[in-house]
């Protein structure tokens, strides 16, 4: 089987979805090029990932989020479909891989190449209520309105687009992530979503292939501590709130580590703090079984790890989808938010202003309040027992080679 992968570059976990796809589609006598954009090329690189330069909408803004100015760009999201095609003619593939990447399925179509997509299950339009909300009660000013507007709006954007192509227009822009096959990192306890022909839940695909230094991973022999990992991703977020937070949980009795996702400002930040073992990249797999408490953004490679180890997740999320992950946990009982819920009209600064608004004694008690609540303990061995029965890569992996 002969397959190329192009992934969204909004985030570095869907490169490591890839380049991880690719490596286990070798193991198995399979062949596999990965598409990205230039600026990612480098790390690329460092794991010796075979791969091809195109553009992607994304570069217009850089945003780790979906946003408007995506999809305002006719000319340039014809740019990245034409990109694709040629890349597609040159390459050949028996089938394309889309990781949450919004114009190949356009791509795919004009050349007639079967098309799969693996995505999260919050990110389709197929989800009830609105993101980052627990329901429609817990949504008075109707944001769930708002963000259906933003896709469809997005969706009319791109069919300017489509239209020039000769491809039927879409109703919704997440109509572009569903694929012949469309794989799901997530599972249906987690996010549940009704069922559908082709959608198919693989769980989790775990990264532990990072090349690491001076890691020291006797922590629980260390310290007397229970020990917190603070890890916020790729992403740049808030400085001051991390402080604030490192802060708190210092204050809770917790020794904290700092996994600071290639950040060099947030690792130099906290590399000399007594209190605090910062690491640039940090092998999260072989931390979480020392530690009581993960705080995250709300990516679901850190949450479902957590998971996977019994860890009890807090959740300050940068954009709708990370609360949205937010409120999932607290739904199954194994996280709390400790952002309250709001009002997302398109700028990201809705999170960061409703953590700064709540007080430390409030952010103290609901982190001391999960984590000792004994029904935490009982939720969480219990989604512990069930991510053990997924194998994400070997599923994905098998499914893609058939």
């Amino acid at each position: 089987m002969k397959l190329l992968i192009i992934p969204g570059n909004n985030s570095l976990s869907h490169g490591l979805k890839s380049i991880l796809i690719q490596q286990n589609l070798n193991l198995y006598g399979h062949e596999s090029l990965i598409a990205i954009c230039a600026d990612k090329a480098e790390f690329y690189k460092e794991y010796k990932a075979s791969y091809h330069v195109i553009p992607d909408i994304q570069e217009v803004d850089c945003s780790a989020y979906p946003t408007i100015n995506w999809f305002r760009d006719r000319e340039h999201i014809i740019r990245c479909i034409n990109a694709e095609n040629s890349l597609i003619e040159k390459y050949k593939p028996d089938r394309v891989l889309g990781v949450f990447r919004f114009t190949l399925k356009a791509a795919s179509s004009i050349c007639n190449i079967p098309y799969d997509s693996l995505a999260c299950g919050c990110m389709l339009p197929h989800i009830s209520g609105a993101l980052g909300f627990h329901n429609d009660a817990d949504d008075p000013e109707n944001n769930r309105a708002f963000i259906n507007m933003f896709f469809r709006a997005s969706g009319m954007k791109m069919n300017r687009a489509l239209s020039m192509l000769g491809i039927k227009p879409v109703d919704d822009i997440r109509d572009m992530l569903v694929g012949e096959r469309t794989f799901l990192w997530d599972f249906p306890e987690f996010m549940p979503l009704p069922e559908k022909k082709g959608f198919i839940h693989v769980g989790p695909l775990s990264w532990n292939k990072g090349k690491y230094k001076d890691m020291d991973l006797n922590l629980s022999a260390n310290d007397s501590k229970p020990l917190a990992v603070m890890a916020f991703g790729t992403c740049n977020g808030n400085i001051a709130q991390m402080i604030r937070l490192k802060d708190i949980l210092c204050k809770i009795g917790y020794k904290v580590i700092v996994a600071a996702g290639g950040q060099e400002k947030l690792y130099s930040l906290f590399k000399n703090d007594s209190d605090v073992n910062s690491y640039l990249f940090a092998p999260i797999d072989k931390i979480l079984p020392h530690a009581s408490l993960v705080v995250c953004h709300g990516g679901q490679m850190t949450i479902f790890e957590a998971l996977a180890n019994g860890v009890p997740v807090a959740v300050i999320p940068f954009h709708p989808e990370q609360a949205h992950n937010g409120i999932c946990l607290e739904r199954i009982g194994c996280g709390r938010m400790l952002t309250p819920v709001c009002r997302f009209v398109g700028n990201p600064s809705v999170y960061e202003d409703a953590f700064e608004k709540s007080c430390n004694d409030s952010i103290k008690a609901k982190i001391i309040d999960f984590v000792e609540n004994p029904d935490t303990i009982k939720n969480l061995k219990r989604f512990k027992g069930i991510l053990s029965g997924y194998n994400g890569i070997e599923t994905l992996t098998a499914h893609l080679g058939q």
